[in-house]
């Protein structure tokens, strides 16, 4: 579990880096991974990633959760949007499924 939370930071970090070197396509692919990754995750690789990320006692651990928690939920509902940032077409994702 905890190489997939590092991969999950490493790639955050790579998107910033790529964004800062002005790659905007690839930019937006690795974000939209990024900000879409957490959505699948179970509540113990989600506690681990915000235990990963915070700094007590200015940020706790519960704060963090709680923060990327809602942050999922902003995300579901912005998903096709993300989806878009991958460039998958939907229409043959769904023609291929049958």
């Amino acid at each position: 579990m905890q190489d997939f939370i590092k991969y999950h930071l490493r790639e955050a970090l790579q998107a910033s880096v790529v964004e800062l070197n002005g790659d905007e396509d690839l930019s937006q692919r690795l974000h939209a991974r990024v900000r879409l990754r957490p959505i699948s995750m179970s509540d113990e690789k989600l506690w681990e990633l915000a235990r990963q990320i915070s700094w007590p006692p200015e940020r706790p651990v519960e704060l963090v959760y709680k923060g990327i928690k809602q942050a999922i939920e902003e995300h579901r509902s912005t998903a096709s949007e993300r989806m878009n940032d991958l460039r998958i077409d939907m229409g043959k994702v769904r023609k291929d499924a049958r």
